[in-house]
């Protein structure tokens, strides 16, 4: 199943109040969508949904935790009631303390869990059996290239991106002849509060939220399953599965990749840290 006309279908966006999840709930707007944004921030997501939409003809905007199943249960049927069958959800909503793993808080690598797989997991429970009734439907979640690689001092975030890459992978094999498709977009560090602090990698160059947004309507019109941010990113996977093992982790530690989240400013993480913490 591809929508290569997204006009009119309607989409649901969770962690849509700001970044990725912003900007991908404005390109599907442009393609003529109806969406629903949502967010823990409430207050927030309003805002987001009335400044691009001043109108508010074709959004709506809910409060909502993933965390909560029956909570996203409920907003998927709201929205149903409220602007259509939904044709297309995007399980945006993540979070990502960092550090060295043995020094993480526990309960950072639970929440770092509980919203960024069963979030996830929420989601698709709650929308697949509408999709499934229509034979149609598209879900894309978002992983990382963390989702395919060990990202140091990320481990926890990694191994949820790892869980989002293989439940997306099988649960897309599960649905496949009841008209549904899954996608799982993999982006390098976005320009986002998420990656405040870090340093930056020598390549892949950083991306921003729209060219996520951008590759996720792509994904979207095309079918396509794996769709790494930028497209050239994927050849760090390659380079892992074709060359020895000291050949391809002297190429990440020369292009930066023990140091990303490894020197992090941490004043300049503090504010994201505390959002984070305080839900």
């Amino acid at each position: 199943m591809a929508f290569n006309d997204i006009a009119g279908r309607v989409a649901l966006v969770t962690g849509a109040a700001r970044g990725i999840g912003r900007a991908t709930a404005a390109a599907l707007l442009e393609t003529g969508a109806r969406v629903a944004l949502t967010d823990v921030d409430g207050s927030l997501v309003s805002i987001t949904a009335g400044t691009l939409d001043p109108r508010r003809t074709r959004t709506r905007a809910y409060g909502l935790d993933v965390r909560d199943a029956d909570a996203f249960t409920e907003v998927v049927r709201r929205t149903e009631h409220e602007l259509g069958p939904i044709d297309i959800l995007v399980n945006n909503a993540g979070i990502m303390p960092i550090g060295r793993f043995t020094d993480m808080d526990p309960d950072a690598i639970k929440m770092q869990f509980d919203i960024n797989v069963f979030g996830v997991m929420n989601g698709m429970r709650a929308a697949i059996p509408h999709m499934r009734r229509r034979k149609r439907g598209h879900i894309v979640n978002i992983a990382s290239t963390a989702g395919k690689i060990g990202m140091p001092y990320a481990a926890a975030y990694t191994a949820a991106k790892h869980a989002v890459v293989g439940l997306t992978e099988a649960v897309r094999r599960e649905e496949a002849d009841q008209g549904i498709a899954m996608s799982y977009i993999m982006p390098v560090p976005v320009n986002t509060e998420l990656i405040s602090g870090s340093k930056r990698m020598r390549w892949p160059p950083i991306q921003e939220p729209e060219d996520v947004a951008k590759a996720i309507v792509a994904a979207i019109r095309s079918g396509a399953v794996d769709v790494y941010v930028p497209k050239g990113a994927r050849w760090g996977q390659i380079l892992q599965a074709i060359t020895p093992r000291p050949f391809y982790e002297r190429v990440g530690h020369l292009l930066g990749m023990d140091r990303l989240f490894g020197e992090v400013d941490e004043v300049a993480r503090a504010s994201y840290r505390r959002r984070v913490f305080s839900k």
